[in-house]
């Protein structure tokens, strides 16, 4: 896997380096080939902080760490991105196991045009004799609701939008990276934070 290591007034060790390249070369037989790694060091105050950024062809996968120590930082954040590429795997082969189950179960879709069966007027005689319709009215279009919290007002980096998108439990965060770029987090349920940079 093509690996990127930069340190914010922080030195990137030999060792460091080893630790990651093991690590990232179990992440790419998991996410596939042709993915790239992205790995951030830096310190803050008696913290030091590692982000792991790994970039599939279909997702992209961030684990950030905490630690008084760089290499447990490194180590933890690898960690948690190499156990978030297994949930996306997992979901992946449940999604295509599930669309083939529901796809032979389920009855053809009826055209535009036509309603489904249970949702069809039926005739019913009122007290005057004449016939009136009565049935479900089907909803059309889609609905779209405002979430300004969704949105971030201030540039940020990943770090801070994953720990903001998961402090406000949002499944989706719109934010712009330090560079100016606009980012969208997806967060699903089970842990797993997919990024997605809009171009």
């Amino acid at each position: 896997m093509d690996s990127e290591l930069s340190g914010r007034n922080v030195t990137v060790t030999k060792d460091l380096r080893a630790m990651a390249d093991e690590s990232l070369d179990r992440i790419e037989k998991i996410v596939g080939r042709g993915s790239s790694a992205r790995i951030v060091f830096r310190s803050q105050k008696h913290l030091s902080i590692a982000e792991v950024t790994v970039i599939a062809r279909q997702h992209t996968v961030v684990g950030v760490a905490e630690a008084p120590d760089l290499t447990i930082a490194l180590r933890t954040a690898l960690e948690k991105t190499e156990k978030q590429a297994i949930r996306w795997r997992k979901s992946k082969i449940e999604k295509k196991r599930q669309a083939k189950s529901i796809s032979a179960v389920l009855p053809a879709v009826p055209s535009e045009g036509t309603a489904p069966a249970e949702e069809k007027p039926r005739a019913a005689a009122g007290r005057n004799g004449k016939a009136s319709v009565s049935g479900k009215r089907k909803s059309s279009g889609v609905h779209i609701v405002p979430a300004p919290e969704a949105m971030a007002l201030r540039p940020m980096t990943i770090e801070e939008a994953v720990k903001e998108a998961e402090s406000g439990n949002r499944q989706v965060f719109v934010f712009r990276d330090l560079a100016g770029e606009v980012k969208v987090l997806h967060c699903a349920g089970d842990g797993l934070v997919r990024l997605t940079e809009v171009s």
